[in-house]
């Protein structure tokens, strides 16, 4: 037989049927308990306890009351709760300056003492607001010459782990950095699926964690570039 100048003969490897239908049983069965426990991962909740709690000042009143109930609760010994957070772009004239404000001062309402608060208001920036707001965090640590051996955050629901990420990048001296996520009020994690709000907040959450390890890149350790978009 004359061999072809353009084209060879070889021998290609398939698999069995049975094995295909083995794959995609094993590949719907994982993409199931991802879809059911991705809203469980997102919400982490994992304490390290320390002097300090801080609080997301942008979440809801339902979730800053748990953040409330997490800072008094008998079973930790929390010295001080920060609040934090930028401009309010939501309203147009709003009532207080930025999130930390507006959260501090409903915390206080609440009853929280005012001798264990503390505002940090974040400025307007182009930068993640949650990773700048941990970069004024520190620096507020840094003025008072302080560097807490561990500390937690609180934030709302499925922006939990998100938060979390963001304060280690900015910590990058402190690993033990705990989190709180509230309780969603509108859907429940385990079938986030089956409402709007939830099939919303867990798909933008894992889709800027997502972003968060692929392609954040906030600068190096105490530079400007941190603040990225600051107006003085």
């Amino acid at each position: 037989m004359k061999e072809n100048v353009l084209f060879k003969q070889s021998v290609l490897w398939v698999p069995r049927w049975w094995l295909v239908l083995l794959l995609v049983i094993v590949s719907i069965v994982i993409g199931i308990l991802v879809v059911k426990n991705i809203a469980h991962y997102l919400a982490v909740t994992e304490p390290k306890q320390g002097d300090y709690l801080i609080v997301e000042g942008w979440q809801s009143e339902s979730s800053l009351q748990q953040a409330l109930a997490v800072f008094n609760s008998d079973e930790n010994n929390y010295h001080y709760l920060i609040t934090t957070g930028g401009p309010n772009t939501n309203q147009i004239k709003p009532q207080y300056k930025n999130y930390a404000e507006q959260s501090a001062a409903f915390l206080l309402s609440q009853g929280l003492d005012l001798k264990k608060l503390i505002v940090i208001a974040t400025p307007a920036s182009a930068q993640d607001r949650t990773f700048l707001s941990a970069v004024m965090v520190r620096e507020w640590f840094q003025q008072q010459n302080s560097t807490p051996q561990s500390f937690d955050v609180f934030s709302q629901g499925v922006h939990a782990r998100r938060t979390q990420t963001l304060y280690k990048k900015a910590f990058q001296q402190i690993q033990e950095i705990g989190i709180y996520a509230s309780k969603p009020a509108d859907y429940v994690l385990s079938s986030w699926w089956t409402t709007s709000v939830g099939a919303k907040s867990v798909i933008t959450e894992s889709i800027g964690l997502a972003w968060v390890a692929c392609c954040f890149n906030p600068g190096s350790y105490g530079s400007q570039q941190e603040k990225w978009g600051v107006k003085l």
